[in-house]
């Protein structure tokens, strides 16, 4: 009956340290791809105010559109007095 119990506890313990063993190589692989989206989400903000600056830009200089649109940015333009938003006629 010993011999059974410890077998069983043998068992026991090298299936607790396989898992351990595996959870933390994955903690760690996850770790590893958490700071890579935190970088690509970094670049992805610092290009999207550089993209927000130069259309800004362009609303000066519109000599700049050429490059936007290889680029595949569109500047729409609203005539200088119009606005969009207006209230509702009574």
């Amino acid at each position: 009956m010993t011999t059974i119990l410890t077998w069983v506890l043998a068992a026991g313990l090298i299936l607790s340290m396989f898992f351990s063993v595996k959870f933390f190589f994955q903690t760690k692989e996850f770790r590893t791809c958490q700071t890579e989206i935190s970088r690509y989400q970094s670049t992805h903000n610092v290009l999207n105010v550089l993209l927000n600056d130069l259309v800004e830009y362009s609303r000066h200089d519109r000599g700049i559109d050429p490059i936007l649109e290889t680029v595949g940015v569109r500047v729409t333009r609203t005539a200088p007095g119009a606005t969009t938003n207006r209230p509702a006629a009574k």
